[in-house]
């Protein structure tokens, strides 16, 4: 049971793998506790392969409007909530989206724990995916990494995140670092094909939200992931 006294009987569990099919999430929120905060977008990248198959972004209506710190972290409006989906839909979409795979993400228990309580209090789901904390696979790889925030592990890796706080943005960060450390010989290629998926139509950028910095490769481009259309 946990602090504010929500038993996840049915919770996944917390693995130390490199999965080739997963899907990497996360969430916006408008603070840090389950119980009392929500949730305002979702994202995810499935990933087949080590290839990126699709993409899932949506924001969600929240009951109360969001403070202006959440607008000012996250770039997310009370007017670009107003006529987003209510969660239950939201949620309903997401779960048909990651089916039984593995999810993975950075301080993806914190993530895993909202969707958990979300899911069985919004649509009666019990949330049972395994999942991937991308943290703990740097302490198990690289143990030297003392800062393992987000924006330290993108540095050591050369990979940039223009729209930090966004969920498909933080996602696909996220896919590229857990593929940097998984072939960690060497920097996984630019994924500029991002381009033409045409992401979300809400970041208003002619261009992909993710924008990775080329490096030279020291293992073969094959092994790296791609997307495939």
């Amino acid at each position: 049971m946990n602090k504010y006294g929500t038993l996840r009987e049915k919770k996944g569990n917390s693995l130390i793998e490199f999965p080739d099919d997963y899907v990497i999430i996360d969430i916006e929120t408008t603070g840090f506790s389950p119980r009392n905060c929500e949730i305002i977008e979702i994202g995810a990248v499935k990933v087949r392969d080590n290839r990126i198959a699709s993409v899932f972004q949506m924001l969600i209506k929240p009951k109360n409007p969001i403070s202006s710190y959440i607008t000012n972290l996250t770039g997310i409006t009370n007017h670009m909530l107003a006529d987003a989906s209510p969660i239950a839909e939201v949620l309903d979409a997401f779960v048909s989206f990651i089916g039984d795979n593995i999810l993975i993400g950075h301080k993806v228990n914190s993530d895993v724990n909202f969707l958990y309580d979300h899911c069985k209090t919004n649509i009666g789901h019990d949330l049972t995916n395994d999942f991937i904390d991308i943290r703990e696979l740097f302490r198990e790889r690289q143990r030297s990494v003392l800062n393992q925030q987000l924006t330290s592990l993108c540095e050591k890796c050369a990979i940039q995140n223009t729209n930090a706080h966004r969920a498909l943005s933080d996602c696909l960060v996220g896919n590229n670092l857990y593929q940097s450390l998984k072939y960690h010989d060497g920097s996984i290629a630019c994924v500029e094909e991002l381009d033409s998926l045409i992401l979300a139509t809400e970041f208003n950028l002619k261009h992909s939200p993710y924008k990775k910095k080329c490096q030279n490769l020291s293992a073969p481009i094959e092994k790296f992931a791609q997307i495939s259309l």
